[in-house]
């Protein structure tokens, strides 16, 4: 008996073990360290994405669980989400002090989720009934447009012949046409006399030793090539365009 005993105690020393093992495994885990630091902050999506990290890396955890079903069930009203986790946790913890609270925790959910699909029932319901009417409106003033459609058009007295023969007396009267007096035609203007300007007068220019046509050029109009003009209006006093001798007087036609 003694014996029986004492293998219990040890039963229930290893299995406590284990557990508080678990307990300071999930405690000590960074994830859900992190999860609870967002929910701190208020950052409840944040939050969710490390609980569920933590819980996909460690399918045994109950914390992640239990922090899942409180922020889905307080702060997100998904009540789908809070149930469930919330009975995950109690799976893997049958035996927490916490069960009586969760299994309170899971009602209300229940009562809210009924509630929730309840008012949305409601709402899809009043929904049908404001299309319902607008649809029989529609219906009326359809119906409306097609008697009027269908309604002979009201008929019109053709005019009378004595209203169409009857002459008009404003059309009657022609307006007697106006002598028109061609305008005179003013004499034609005489051309201007043309102004006959005279020829420019040449200049003379008396050669200097080493004189050339072309330098002559040069210094006369500035361009050489104007020699052959300085040459062709003294060919009567030159043999050729070198035949040029100090103080000889030639002609220098103007440009």
């Amino acid at each position: 008996m003694t014996t029986r005993l004492l293998l219990l105690f040890l039963c229930s020393a290893i299995i406590a073990g284990c557990d508080s093992t678990r307990d300071a495994a999930e405690k000590s885990n960074p994830r859900i360290q992190k999860g609870l630091e967002q929910a701190q902050l208020k950052r409840w999506d944040d939050a969710i994405r490390q609980f569920q990290t933590a819980l996909d890396n460690h399918p045994g955890f109950s914390r992640p669980n239990l922090e899942l079903a409180l922020i889905y069930h307080q702060q997100k009203k998904d009540y789908v989400q809070a149930i469930y986790h919330y009975e995950r946790y109690l799976e893997k913890q049958p035996d927490s002090d916490k069960a009586p609270l969760i299994a309170d925790w899971i009602r209300q959910a229940k009562i809210s989720l009924v509630a929730q699909v309840g008012q949305s029932n409601r709402g899809i319901n009043e929904e049908i009934i404001r299309l319902t009417r607008e649809n029989n409106l529609l219906r009326k003033q359809l119906e409306d447009l097609q008697t009027a459609a269908e309604a002979p058009a009201p008929s019109h007295p053709a005019p009378s012949s004595e209203a169409e023969t009857k002459p008009d007396p404003a059309l009657a009267k022609v307006a007697e046409p106006k002598e028109v007096k061609p305008e005179p035609i003013p004499p034609a203007e005489k051309p201007p006399a043309r102004i006959q300007t005279p020829a420019p007068t040449p200049e003379t220019y008396t050669v200097l030793p080493g004189d050339t046509l072309s330098k002559i050029a040069r210094t006369v109009y500035g361009d050489i090539s104007k020699w052959k003009d300085i040459y062709s209006a003294n060919m009567d006093k030159m043999e050729n365009e070198n035949d040029l001798k100090a103080g000889q007087v030639i002609t220098i036609p103007k440009p």
